[in-house]
């Protein structure tokens, strides 16, 4: 008799049929062993019935994790860390331009820039010396689950750059060799007509696992940029503590040279030795 089929209800509230090959691939993204792996995903279909969540899911895999492999139970979170960058859009805009920063851009947040018929609020305005690139970003911040970045959002975006384009700002970096591009960054994914638009006319996305290969966690996973919201110990009020003081990264708080000014001012939120000890973790520090 063949294996019953299960369904289980996605972000977008959808039924799909469950995959323990992506429960086992979830968490050697996490950095889990192939055998603690398979042996989570064997526990966790043994408690699955129809018309769970795959958010239950998450939690499973992740309680698991952080109970065998603290360190792979943190990073399992990264996208409920992006997600804790709220509940407004400014945290996600200034970790955004932190982590764009790392990436030899040169950035402003919240800029007021002039098109040819009107002005525009620019979340990152974006300079790349290397590739003479200005670019005009656009942050799409969600902390609801299975929330995408539609063509709607795609299409006002790109009305807006045919102004900006021929902006007094735009024209000058022209005239010193620079194009002009327009950018948007979400912590979700994008749904097909908005990829499709944007290829079409030439509107950089990058969201989660978007561009294939080069998603928005390959830029915080490739060189551990994790934002501080993936430790344990950071609640909102202590992720504002920090964020206060410039700490947007997990691994700054490995650096003795911060930690000394940090120590230096009490916190009202945050027990410091904790969020030090978790971030030890993370790097594998002993």
């Amino acid at each position: 008799m063949p294996p019953k089929k299960i369904y289980v209800i996605n972000n977008l509230g959808e039924k799909e049929l469950l995959s323990e090959h992506k429960i086992i691939t979830s968490a050697r993204r996490s950095g889990a062993s192939s055998g603690l792996s398979k042996e989570i995903a064997k526990k966790i279909a043994k408690r699955i019935k129809n018309n769970t969540s795959t958010y239950d899911i998450y939690k499973w895999i992740k309680e698991m994790l952080t109970l065998q492999n603290p360190q792979s139970g943190m990073k399992y979170s990264l996208k409920e860390s992006i997600r804790k960058l709220g509940p407004t859009g400014y945290w996600f805009e200034k970790y955004m331009s932190k982590l764009l920063e790392i990436y030899g851009y040169k950035t402003k947040i919240n800029q007021i820039v002039d098109g040819k018929c009107t002005d525009f609020e620019i979340d990152v305005l974006l300079l790349s010396e290397k590739y003479k690139e200005l670019i005009f970003g656009e942050c799409k911040y969600h902390n609801q689950l299975g929330t995408r970045v539609n063509i709607s959002v795609i299409l006002e975006n790109y009305s807006s750059f045919l102004d900006l384009k021929e902006g007094k700002l735009a024209m000058d970096f022209l005239n010193r060799g620079y194009k002009s591009k327009r950018l948007i960054i979400t912590n979700t994914k994008f749904t097909s007509k908005a990829i499709t638009f944007a290829n079409c006319y030439g509107v950089s996305l990058l969201g989660w696992k978007y561009p294939k290969g080069k998603g928005l966690e390959y830029y915080i996973e490739t060189d551990g940029y994790y934002p501080i919201t993936i430790l344990p110990s950071i609640n909102e009020l202590a992720m504002a503590e920090l964020y206060e003081r410039n700490i947007f990264f997990a691994k700054e708080l490995l650096d003795t040279n911060i930690q000394k000014n940090l120590f230096k001012k009490p916190f009202s939120n945050v027990n410091l030795q904790k969020a030090i000890k978790e971030a030890e973790i993370l790097y594998g520090i002993k």
